[in-house]
């Protein structure tokens, strides 16, 4: 439906899927505005390189006139915001962002989801980082702004469509179906599944469930075999793949059964060298190598390795063409150094990502202390996780922790636990390794008397923590 419109607005288009979705739609040719706060955001260069109109306000009058779609997410309100409440009362089309997203897959001639709970905007970032070097019809849409010098979202020829797969839901608490059950692309990459979002599933074998009937959705393709591609090193991906045909899906991993496996991982300070092999490829061992570092991200190389074989790309080329990618924009992202500290920035937002940025510094780091300045995301998250956090956070030598960063849906009041609580929690067992701060001031104070000299800082968390980065290195 969306092709035959040429007005599209984007209510919160500040958000990095939705800015990515609107670049994308400019370089299709279409008129775009949209509407968010006044505030600055991490996408806010991409959207004034487009020079598309951003009205700072929600209200309904302000819709323009010659609007015939509307495109929405959770953020502000989701479907009860204002401007969609009016563009249904005016019959305009009003899609989902993930609505939109589904539609456009029917456009190209192969689709590729990325999926998982951890790592699928890696994955995805350097699935399209490899293929933009492997062809010239690349299109995609991963949730970021940018990688490399690429980028979150580019429209560049019909031949591939890379789209990362989210599996929060489309609207809550109103609407929790997943946003991922409306894409039906042609293959899947799915890289873990753990309990991530505990606002949308109850459990960790609702979020199994969702995972299932995505996979299901992909095998109803009917394409040529095999459509899946599952990490065997996740136990809640090998359950949910005894109920599959074997010869629907290939998997990827340190796992000896794993169709293509990696059986050495090397890390120095420049990057990593992953050795992988595979019976099902005829490959002997063959050494890879990658900017990128720790072995979450090694696992997350051989997934897009065991896609580009599959789709018949041949190993030489494809080790040229995952070298070079450093990563998307606030995964391990270098900011700056000063005498003192070098300082990177980092999504992680989940017990489980925490751990693995850590465990990557200190192969990347062996030498340096390791200081994060975290902030957690969610009191739904951070109250059901707390003791994962407490354990995952004191793998660190030192913990500044920010208060909690709600989501909009979230009322605080309904939550019993806070950062000082989970402090207390982790230095129970763990000595005064973390320290509770009420506000950003503090916790740039805290940088400056706790660190030492060759400190790895890390700014840490789903909010707007990475907004520090540069008040920590004016600290001298």
């Amino acid at each position: 439906m969306f092709t035959h419109a040429q007005h599209i607005f984007f209510v919160g288009i500040k958000g990095v899927a939705m800015a990515n979705l609107a670049h994308m739609m400019v370089q299709m040719g279409k008129q775009v505005t949209g509407s968010d706060v006044d505030a600055p955001f991490i996408t806010d260069e991409i959207i004034e390189n487009d020079l598309i109109k951003v009205i700072h306000s929600f209200e309904s009058d302000d819709l323009p006139d010659d609007v015939d779609l509307v495109i929405y997410a959770a953020s502000h309100g989701g479907k009860s915001n204002t401007q969609v409440v009016e563009a249904e009362n005016r019959n305009i089309l009003v899609l989902h962002q993930s609505e939109l997203l589904g539609q456009m897959m029917s456009m190209f001639d192969t689709s590729i989801a990325v999926a998982g709970c951890h790592g699928k905007t890696t994955t995805s970032a350097l699935l399209a980082y490899s293929l933009k070097k492997l062809t010239s019809e690349i299109s995609y849409m991963v949730g970021t702004p940018s990688f490399n010098e690429f980028l979150g979202g580019e429209y560049n020829g019909r031949q591939y469509f890379i789209v990362e797969a989210d599996e929060y839901g489309i609207d809550p608490p109103d609407n929790i179906t997943p946003k991922f059950h409306l894409l039906h692309p042609d293959y899947a990459i799915i890289t873990n599944i753990d309990h991530d979002h505990p606002d949308v599933y109850s459990s960790i074998e609702e979020t199994k469930k969702a995972f299932q009937k995505f996979m299901n959705q992909v095998l109803q393709k009917n394409i040529i075999m095999p459509q899946l591609v599952l990490c065997a090193d996740d136990k809640n991906i090998r359950e949910i793949s005894k109920e599959l045909q074997k010869d629907s899906y290939i998997t990827y991993g340190l796992s000896k059964n794993a169709d293509v496996h990696i059986s050495d991982i090397q890390t120095t300070e420049k990057g990593s060298q992953i050795e992988i092999s595979s019976n099902l490829y005829d490959l002997k061992k063959t050494i890879v190598h990658s900017d990128l570092f720790g072995e979450k991200n090694a696992l997350n190389t051989a997934a897009v390795i065991t896609i580009l074989l599959h789709l018949g790309f041949s190993i030489s080329k494809i080790s040229d063409a995952v070298q070079g990618f450093t990563g998307a924009k606030r995964r391990f992202e270098y900011i700056g150094k000063t005498k003192k500290i070098t300082l990177y920035d980092d999504y992680a937002h989940h017990p489980e990502e925490i751990l693995a940025t850590i465990h990557a510094a200190k192969a990347r780091f062996p030498k340096k202390r390791i200081m994060l300045l975290f902030q957690p995301h969610t009191f739904s998250r951070t109250e059901q996780l707390k003791n994962e956090f407490a354990q995952a956070l004191s793998q660190a030598d030192i913990v500044v922790l920010l208060p909690i960063f709600p989501s909009a849906r979230e009322t605080e009041a309904k939550y019993e636990i806070t950062s000082e609580k989970l402090a207390e929690i982790a230095n129970a067992s763990h000595k005064e390794k973390i320290i509770s701060v009420k506000s950003k001031d503090e916790a740039l104070l805290q940088i400056d008397k706790k660190s030492e000299n060759n400190d790895l800082v890390i700014t840490m968390g789903a909010g707007d923590v990475y907004r520090l980065g540069k008040d920590i290195l004016e600290i001298e």
